[in-house]
Order: structure tokens, then C-alpha cells, then sequence
């Protein structure tokens, strides 16, 4: 997720195993908020053990884009749609689109430039919730 001097925020969808239990924002060090359902934010903690980050993006239907989100993206606004899971690419530390038919690695930002309007991307699942996908990638958390 790019990050200027002002915006220091991070946001997580937080689970219990491959259940969503919640969000949580990390607004500084000291102040880290939690909800169960994203609009509603409080200082009490939701008990989870899985945490997946905030890309920076949302999708056409307005939704945040986790890691380990499953959707339909565009390369080309007017091509077709293509299937893709966000991951995080540790050797270059940035998040991009695997695509699950070409199984090449798209990165969601370029010198800090999105890469993908929303009206690109539909969120329609998660890896989390597909093992034998997340075996076939090769991925684990």
C-alpha cells in the first residue's frame, strides 16, 4: 500500500482461520481501531488470528481490496475480463494481480501509480477460502 508523509493509516481484514471476524485500522502505534463490520470503528479488540493487508485499492463496487482476494481485472478498460488473486511479492515488497490463466505477476503500483482504475477489478472470492487454489499457487499465510 502506498503511503505519503500524512496518510500513515493501515488497514487489515482480520479472521479467525477462514472466517472474517472484522477490520482493523492501525491508525499510529498508540491508537489501533476495530470493527465487525467496517463502518462502525471502536478500541476494543476483535480476537482473531489471521490478518490480511489493505492494498490501497477498491473495486468497482466500491469495496476494499485485500490480500488474498480472489476477482475478475481488466488489463485493458475495454478488454475482458481475466481471473486473479492479490499477493504480496516479498523479493520486490509490492502487492500485484497473479493471474490464475497466464500465471504471470501484475503489480498493483508502478513508482506509486495505480496500475488499475476500480471500474477494473470485481472482488468475487478468496484464497483463504480455496485451499486446493492455494496449493496449486504454491502460496501459504
Amino acid at each position: 500500500m502506498e503511503l505519503d508523509a500524512y496518510n500513515r493509516e493501515r488497514r487489515f481484514r482480520i479472521r479467525q482461520d477462514e472466517e472474517v471476524v472484522g477490520f482493523m485500522r492501525k491508525v499510529s502505534e498508540l491508537m489501533v481501531l476495530y470493527s465487525s463490520d467496517g463502518f462502525w470503528w471502536r478500541g476494543h479488540k476483535i480476537p482473531y488470528n489471521e490478518v490480511d493487508e489493505f492494498t490501497g485499492l477498491r473495486d468497482k463496487n466500491n469495496r476494499h481490496i485485500y490480500e488474498w482476494d480472489i476477482l475478475y481485472y481488466k488489463l485493458d478498460p475495454d478488454g475482458d475480463y481475466r481471473r486473479g488473486v492479490i499477493l504480496w511479492e516479498g523479493r520486490q515488497q509490492h502487492f500485484g494481480i497473479r493471474d490464475l490463466e497466464a500465471d504471470n505477476f501484475i503489480p498493483l503500483f508502478v513508482e506509486g501509480v495505480a496500475m488499475f482504475n476500480p471500474r477494473q477489478m470485481e472482488i468475487y472470492s478468496y484464497l483463504f477460502i480455496n485451499p486446493e487454489l492455494k496449493k496449486e499457487l504454491g502460496v501459504r499465510e
